[in-house]
């Protein structure tokens, strides 16, 4: 009971840590990308490639690039992590955000949350285990605020289990402790984000859709999720060989944070709205796909996943799921124009699905985030995404993200 109730307290103090992290995120981005010279090809340049080598000042020491499931790793044991490699992170992943990486800003929350559980930790735990359950209340807290999912928040902290190793996994104690902090961190996240965001962070905003139950659902799914699972495990391999070609040719963390801006730069001086994770830009190309062919959608598909591949592995710090959703949700209304299906929600439903599960290696983390931040209304094509997304992970290089 007593660490259940420093957990949990320590988690409604990571949901709010979580959403004033994510308020310096936007007033970074704003300082960067809100005023009359942003537009121009040569600033968009410039700015990615100054982002770079200021992220690749706060990598030196460590040439390797790190995934967030390594990060993960390293926060569940919150006391023996270096206070200045924490906060070196937590800068560098608010600075990838801030100049326009197309990525996610999962890295930031987690350092900072690290932080906050190493206190707490130092404060209160009476042993090794205790600070690790700490650690994972407190990343459970922060990833279920982001996603707007405590299920998805909890069951990221946790590696996926064959169903023998479920039930056991089930039967310990810590799952469903970090269940409910990740529930508590995500109250904590909405209390302080009423004060903090004038407009709502959460959601990938969907025309309705009112399932037939019919099975049309699922045959309009099929296409859709095989083209979102394929544009997820290229991104799987693009960056596997990337990431180590990288680190075996270019040892120096910020030549290759500044080489990976500089490229970045290039590609988002031609295509501007590469920049950024895709959350805020997918319901600007919801709007715009109705004027773009099949090819073209497939096009701005590989734009973004080159976009985040670029950013990944040059070691800018930040997740994948958003920008996969994006290409994702571009490929599957591809595919709804090959099929001709009466609605698009369905086929995007299903790419993003897709892409999520192949391109994150973990199916059932995908559907827990999906149902919640996408909705349970598309439960059907987000399901049939899935399934596809689990083969082609199957047959992709294994790099969480």
């Amino acid at each position: 009971m007593r660490l259940a109730i420093i957990a949990l307290l320590t988690s409604l103090l990571a949901g709010a840590f979580a959403a004033g992290t994510l308020k310096l995120m936007i007033l970074i981005t704003d300082l960067i990308w809100h005023h009359p010279f942003a537009a121009s090809p040569l600033y968009i340049f410039a700015a990615c490639t100054l982002g770079g080598a200021l992220i690749g000042l706060t990598r030196q020491g460590s040439g390797d690039v790190q995934t967030i499931a390594e990060q993960i790793e390293d926060a569940v044991d919150p006391v023996h992590r270096k206070r200045q490699d924490i906060w070196l992170i937590a800068v560098g992943a608010a600075l990838a955000v801030g100049f326009g990486g197309a990525l996610g800003p999962e890295a930031g929350l987690i350092a900072v949350v690290t932080e906050l559980a190493a206190l707490v930790s130092l404060l209160v735990a009476r042993s090794a285990a205790e600070e690790r359950e700490i650690g994972e209340a407190s990343i459970s807290a922060a990833l279920a605020a982001l996603y707007a999912s405590p299920p998805g928040g909890a069951a990221y902290v946790h590696p996926e289990h064959t169903p023998g190793d479920w039930a056991e996994a089930k039967a310990r104690s810590f799952v469903y402790l970090d269940f409910l902090a990740a529930i508590t961190g995500l109250f904590g996240f909405w209390l302080t984000a009423t004060f903090l965001f004038t407009e709502g962070f959460h959601r990938i905003h969907l025309p309705d859709h009112v399932p037939p139950l019919d099975g049309s659902d699922v045959l309009y799914s099929l296409l859709p999720g095989a083209f979102g699972a394929l544009i997820g495990a290229a991104f799987l391999h693009a960056r596997h060989h990337a990431t180590q070609a990288v680190e075996r040719r270019i040892p120096n963390p910020v030549v290759q944070s500044t080489l990976g801006g500089a490229l970045f730069g290039l590609l988002a001086a031609a295509l501007p709205w590469v920049r950024f994770s895709g959350h805020h830009e997918f319901e600007g190309m919801m709007a715009e796909a109705g004027g773009l062919g099949a090819l073209a959608l497939i096009a701005v598909a590989l734009a973004k996943m080159l976009a985040c591949t670029l950013c990944l592995s040059t070691g800018w710090r930040g997740g994948a799921i958003f920008p996969l959703i994006f290409a994702g949700g571009a490929m599957g209304y591809a595919a709804h124009y090959m099929q001709g299906s009466p609605e698009p929600v369905v086929a995007v439903s299903a790419g993003l699905a897709g892409a999520t599960a192949a391109g994150l290696g973990r199916p059932m983390t995908a559907l827990l985030i999906l149902l919640f931040l996408v909705g349970v209304q598309t439960a059907i094509p987000i399901a049939v995404g899935i399934g596809f997304g689990m083969i082609a992970a199957r047959f992709s290089p294994r790099m969480a993200h």
